[in-house]
């Protein structure tokens, strides 16, 4: 009986964090849907990026549970016009890939400074790299680059983050860069406009 019991709360468990899965899955599609056709919903307002970084900082030491060395680098309070629940989902997505994808021990570094009119937010870890093929194509729904990283399965997702990233920071004027060299790590730079001016949009 004691051992059907623990099965029975094991496949409890698991069935409940697939259905977890599946919701986020139906709500990136919807998302994504949205972003394509011109329709992402953003609720535009004066926000503190510093301040939502402060809040994504948090969440990541929580989410590594102390297993890697995340820190500041150098840091400016920038205030800019955007939707502040969506950047930082971008900023959350960025966090948990840095950590999903770097060994334990490994140093995660957020940055955030101003540059002229930009905001400009970097991401950077020490993690396993990205080869340079699957570089072009990070932004594409459903790449996860699964042959080449490996991944916590509990917090593997569907390859929609990055896509979604892309879309809510593209649809706020800005613009993703990614770099990176396989074995030393990756870093993902986010611009922001501080202003939404159309002459200021990086498309």
């Amino acid at each position: 009986m004691r051992v059907m019991k623990t099965f029975d709360e094991d496949s409890l468990k698991a069935i409940e964090n697939e259905v977890d899965r599946l919701t986020r899955l139906v709500g990136d599609l919807l998302l994504m849907a949205q972003a394509e056709v011109g329709k992402l919903p953003l609720k535009m307002e004066e926000i503190d990026v510093g301040e939502i970084l402060l809040e994504v900082f948090e969440e990541m030491h929580v989410v590594s549970g102390g297993k890697h060395n995340i820190l500041f680098g150098d840091f400016e309070q920038i205030t800019i016009m955007g939707d502040r629940d969506r950047l930082k989902q971008v900023f959350l997505n960025l966090g948990a890939n840095a950590i999903n994808y770097t060994p334990e021990g490994r140093r995660i570094e957020i940055s955030l400074t101003e540059q002229e009119s930009w905001a400009c937010c970097v991401v950077r870890d020490e993690g396993q790299g990205i080869p340079k093929k699957d570089l072009p194509h990070l932004f594409e729904r459903f790449n996860r680059g699964e042959k080449s990283r490996t991944r916590s399965t509990e917090r593997a997702g569907f390859g929609l983050g990055l896509p979604i990233a892309y879309w809510i920071v593209h649809n706020h004027g800005g613009r993703i860069d990614v770099s990176s060299q396989e074995g030393k790590g990756t870093s993902f730079t986010v611009w922001l406009p501080k202003t939404q001016s159309e002459e200021s949009f990086l498309r």
